[in-house]
């Protein structure tokens, strides 16, 4: 399935590819990337594929890679996220073949997508210009911060989460700030009075990080 673009009325200051949460799809986010504080970006919201969730008693839906378990950071389906990786990795190609510098390109998503996010920005052969994980988590818990590239040191990381979530629990969400903060010097850890959703002043944070990010 083509991927949602939401292009810029002018030449864009970058581009961001936002990945949806379990079960949803690409459009999940367009009404929101429509609006006028996020018109200088392309946005790029891909599908990820059906298949057979874990977690949802093996029921076929769309997810970037399997999941067993939320209440928690094990078990994560390594090898669905390379699958993953592997297809969004040429959108991020061809965002570059436009004339988008990979430090122009930001990778994002909410839920699963945010996690999706962590292991693109993180493992991708080329310097990005930003991770943007909303309700999330870092995933594969220590390992993607092991064999860092240098450059990766000050990526630019947004993290935005709810008190509230009853989904991914905002100690998770806690544990993967104080790991990548640890390792990464420009993490920013947003909370909100909410649950695994997005809020107003969470839209206007994320817009102010991508429009610095990119500038």
């Amino acid at each position: 399935m083509t991927p949602i673009i939401i292009d810029s009325k002018e030449p864009p200051i970058g581009s961001v590819i936002f990945l949806h949460g379990l079960g949803a799809d690409g459009s999940d986010f367009k009404e929101i990337f429509t609006r006028s504080q996020f018109n200088k970006i392309r946005f790029v919201l891909p599908h990820a594929p059906y298949q057979s969730v874990t977690m949802n008693q093996g029921f076929e839906m769309r997810a970037w890679y399997d999941l067993y378990d939320l209440s928690s950071e094990k078990d994560d389906d390594e090898r669905g996220m390379e699958r993953s990786s592997t297809f969004i990795d040429k959108l991020i190609e061809e965002q570059i073949l436009l004339g988008i510098k990979p430090e122009k390109i930001i990778v994002g998503g909410f839920s699963q997508g945010a996690a999706m996010s962590f292991y693109l920005g993180l493992k991708h052969p080329k310097r990005l210009g930003g991770i943007a994980a909303l309700s999330g988590y870092l995933p594969l818990k220590e390992r993607l911060l092991e064999s860092l590239n240098n450059d990766l040191i000050d990526i630019p990381i947004f993290m935005g989460h709810g008190l509230y979530d009853n989904v991914i629990d905002i100690k998770i969400a806690n544990s993967s700030f104080e790991k990548l903060s640890n390792k990464l010097n420009a993490v920013d850890f947003e909370k909100y009075d909410m649950g695994h959703e997005l809020c107003e002043k969470e839209i206007d944070d994320l817009s102010i990080f991508f429009n610095q990010s990119l500038k």
